[in-house]
């Protein structure tokens, strides 16, 4: 694979990055009261959110065939989730489109603006969210394309893939199972 396919193809690597460092930047100079400390707080905090809705939006809207109605709105929300799982190890299935993303993160921006009245922290909180994202993005990869056979991404690729495999009502969270315990949604323990 060339450079330029790599840049393709795992572009969300560097248009984040740099989306975020453009938004802290402008916050920044627009709003004196945003500080730099409270990142520290901020994109963790981000990140937490991240693990949240990485259950939420893999439960719900993912594997959903009720919660929204309107079959073409469903359509665009589920993206390419079921030929995900038809072909998992189809690099076209398997990453987020940029765009998909994106769209996402300026209604999470506009969220995030409207609760914490600063558009500073909201770009922190975005921060994190996207680091949240990006570690998801690393691990789904590691996960269908590795062969760890110990280690962090070996317990994350057994848990995903007894979603995959053996059943998809369960272990939604791909980088954390967290919530799968919260919402009693984790793997059977054998």
């Amino acid at each position: 694979m060339t450079l330029k396919e790599r840049l393709y193809r795992f572009r969300s690597f560097w248009i984040f990055p740099l989306a975020a460092a453009l938004l802290l930047y402008i916050t920044s100079r627009s709003e004196p009261q945003g500080r730099g400390q409270n990142l520290l707080w901020l994109v963790p905090a981000g990140m937490l959110i991240w693990t949240l809705m990485e259950y939420l939006l893999h439960r719900f809207v993912f594997h959903s065939h009720v919660l929204i109605q309107n079959p073409w709105l469903r359509e665009i929300l589920k993206a390419s989730h079921p030929d995900h799982h038809a072909s998992p190890r189809d690099l076209g299935y398997l990453l987020v489109v940029p765009a998909y993303g994106a769209a996402i993160s300026l209604v999470l921006y506009g969220l995030c603006v409207a609760i914490l009245q600063n558009w500073f922290s909201a770009a922190g909180v975005l921060t994190g969210i996207w680091a949240g994202f990006l570690y998801y993005e690393v691990v789904h990869y590691r996960v269908h394309f590795s062969l760890a056979g110990s280690g962090l991404v070996a317990w994350q690729r057994q848990t995903h893939f007894y979603h995959h495999f053996t059943n998809n009502k369960r272990c939604f969270g791909v980088t954390s199972p967290f919530w799968d315990y919260v919402f009693r949604t984790m793997r059977p323990i054998s």
